[in-house]
């Protein structure tokens, strides 16, 4: 007569252990692998929020006596301008280089987009002066509008990556470059510096204690 033997429940459990580890491993490498492909906003927050205090810090602290910017601090903010669209630009592309088809020509046109931004930017700025704009005018013009041009690019960067952080940068930049351009010169310089670059350090700050959590 057969005879029930004893099920070894010990050997299924440690058998379904693995693969419930296993899946789980699965499921922490693919997020890994999105994060890696989405640019990072503290990086991004940070490197705005720097060049523009320091760039803007050294415009106003050259001009607030009524007097026009010094050759140096016009140098340290346009120099801190470039250097931050040439990291946005690099890091973006690095980091969704490994995302083919309609993605990859998403972002070979984003990249595009910058330089026809700011050739854009500063076709108006000359135009204004060829019209006779005051030099107030055109300075300030020409503050509002790179603003305006840098926000409305990380807005659309956010949009098409799906990234808060950086469509928050963007819309962050646009507003205060225009209320840069109503606060005159050279309140706009410190709006700039104060507002702007102090406002994305907090940004990066934020951005970096939420990726720790």
């Amino acid at each position: 007569m057969a005879t029930d033997e004893p099920r070894d429940v010990t050997s299924r459990t440690d058998d379904a252990a693995p693969d419930l580890a296993e899946a789980l491993a699965i499921i922490a490498a693919q997020r890994s692998r999105a994060d890696d492909t989405r640019p990072s906003g503290t990086l991004l927050f940070g490197i705005w929020g720097v060049a523009w205090l320091v760039g803007y810090g050294a415009l106003w602290l050259t001009a607030r006596d009524g007097g026009t910017p010094s050759v140096l601090a016009a140098a340290i903010a346009i120099g801190g301008g470039i250097a931050a669209v040439a990291v946005t630009i690099v890091h973006t592309t690095h980091r969704t280089r490994g995302i083919a088809g309609a993605s990859a020509r998403q972002g070979l046109l984003y990249g595009l987009a910058w330089p026809i931004g700011f050739v854009a930017q500063s076709m108006i700025v000359a135009g204004l002066g060829h019209a006779g704009a005051s030099n107030e005018v055109t300075a300030l013009a020409a503050n509002a509008i790179a603003a305006l041009v840098v926000g409305l690019l990380y807005i659309a960067g956010g949009m098409m990556l799906n990234l808060t952080s950086m469509y928050v940068i963007g819309g962050w930049m646009a507003l205060t470059g225009a209320a840069a351009a109503l606060a005159g010169v050279p309140g706009s310089y410190l709006v700039m510096a104060l507002a702007g670059g102090g406002g994305m350090l907090v940004g990066a700050l934020v951005e970096s204690v939420r990726a720790r959590g």
